[in-house]
């Protein structure tokens, strides 16, 4: 039996958006924001989300690094570093 017993991978997708739709629900309504969660592990490409990756796109480098240290709390330089290696 794994984590999340029997469940299979759709399922628990399932369960895990309709959690975040109840977390945003629950913010409505105290009129309070949860931060996002950081992801685990070694800072890398994965960190970056699609706004940063669209913006690597667009050739906006900077504007990328800005969100992308927003996003994460990572410091300029590692920022700078990782969405150097999007492109």
């Amino acid at each position: 039996m794994g984590l999340f017993g029997s469940a299979g991978a759709d399922d628990v997708q399932r369960r895990v958006e309709e959690l975040e739709r109840r977390v945003a629900a629950l913010e409505r309504a105290m009129g309070a924001a949860v931060p996002p969660s950081r992801p685990v592990g070694e800072p890398n490409e994965t960190w970056a989300s699609v706004t940063v990756r669209n913006l690597v796109l667009q050739g906006k480098k900077i504007e990328a690094i800005k969100v992308f240290r927003d996003e994460t709390g990572l410091s300029l330089r590692e920022a700078k570093d990782i969405v150097e290696r999007l492109g």
